[in-house]
């Protein structure tokens, strides 16, 4: 499958990785400066930062110049042979640059087209500014997540817009199902807004059958008790989850040889919902009395679930996490190994992943035109013309 990819910053960039992870050839058509989130950070250089090495594996780049006439003529012979379009710009903007899906199903009707947009295509907020935090701040993201009482909290990753990758290519695998079926491409549309109320699935329902209004528990959870953090006396925290009634029940056995907690208010969720405070405060003052490994180890022997809590850095070192080789390396041949998350959805017999450092910018823009029919002499042109960029590719090239 051939992906030609005018997404930028996270959201799409991230998902279109994820499409090349799983064998697509993605084409990243980018302006002749390059992405803006190549100098978000410079922890390997200007313009190549850490954040757009993170999200941009698996892909070719070219550096085109969309408002030139020749530049637009190239992007369309790239449309006439992709079966994917991704874009991720205001819905003004698409129009503006000829690039929109009406015009494009013109050029190619079995091209798949994804646009990804803040918060809809139309709408009160179509045309405004958006990105993962304002994402999350409408959508109540924040506004269920942090301590008790305290201000309102940006999940610690962007999760609005990683979120949006994840059903871009869900999406798009769906739209190249149905195009087997019927011939013709289709258009999807994805927004980071829609994609964070999708994820209160759990919590709308329960607010509109019971008016329960959803505030910030910290690391608890509104609908399960216990099912938080504890802190064990040399300052670690860890969880305690039970997530039914089961669990419930053998962990009070387990707690019994420390304190009885059979008191009949405990006895179902519904019970522990109502009393949370009391039980969790009183679950709390036992934990304090030992390290978090006492508890932890004792916990499960029980069988009850529960986990140390850990940084960042604790993760990744964490056994399972490495037998499951969550993380990967990457070999760039200017900076040398670097490292990425694997994808998530491993295949048991196809070989998939991530393959290939992210690009500099216009590193491929020679090889790509070729293949798409252009002479050398016509390459050699749009470059003096100033329509395409591989500046950065020949300064790698000699590096």
């Amino acid at each position: 499958m051939k992906v030609v990819d005018l997404s930028q910053i996270g959201a799409g960039p991230y998902g279109t990785s994820m499409l090349g992870d799983l064998g697509a050839d993605v084409i990243k058509v980018e302006p002749l400066k390059g992405d803006s989130f190549r100098f978000v950070d410079n922890a390997y250089g200007p313009g190549e930062s850490a954040y757009f090495f993170g999200v941009n594996r698996s892909k070719r780049s070219i550096a085109l110049d969309l408002k030139d006439p020749q530049g637009y003529e190239v992007l369309m012979r790239l449309v006439r042979e992709a079966d994917v379009f991704v874009v991720a710009f205001r819905p003004d903007a698409i129009v503006r640059m000829g690039i929109d899906y009406e015009t494009l199903k013109t050029v190619n009707p079995r091209l798949v087209y994804a646009a990804i947009t803040a918060f809809g295509e139309d709408g009160p907020r179509a045309h405004q500014p958006g990105m993962d935090i304002l994402a999350q701040a409408l959508s109540g993201m924040m506004g269920v997540t942090g301590e008790v009482d305290g201000g309102p909290v940006k999940v610690g990753v962007p999760i609005a817009d990683f979120v949006g990758s994840f059903f871009l290519g869900f999406g798009v695998c769906a739209a190249l199902r149905l195009r087997d079926r019927t011939g013709v491409g289709d258009k999807i549309a994805i927004n980071l807004l829609d994609g964070q109320v999708a994820a209160f699935a759990n919590y709308i329902t329960a607010y509109d059958k019971t008016g329960t209004k959803f505030r910030p528990l910290g690391g608890g959870h509104p609908q399960l008790v216990p099912y938080q953090p504890f802190l064990g006396s040399d300052g670690r925290y860890f969880i305690l989850a039970c997530l039914n009634d089961h669990f419930w029940s053998k962990l009070v056995p387990y707690l019994s040889q420390f304190e009885d907690f059979s008191d009949p208010r405990y006895a179902t969720n519904t019970d522990r919902i109502e009393n949370r405070d009391e039980l969790c405060g009183r679950l709390q003052r036992l934990f304090s009395t030992e390290p978090a490994e006492y508890w932890l180890a004792g916990l499960e022997g029980t069988g009850v679930p529960c986990s140390p809590i850990h940084r960042m850095e604790e993760a990744l070192e964490d056994p399972q996490v490495v037998h499951n080789r969550a993380v990967t390396e990457l070999v760039h041949p200017r900076f040398g190994p670097y490292k990425v998350p694997n994808n998530p959805i491993r295949f048991h017999q196809a070989k998939t992943g991530p393959r290939g450092y992210a690009p500099a910018l216009g590193e491929h823009t020679d090889e790509v035109l070729a293949e798409y029919g252009l002479s050398p002499d016509q390459i050699d042109d749009l470059r003096a013309r100033g329509i395409i960029n591989d500046s950065v590719a020949a300064e790698h090239a000699r590096a």
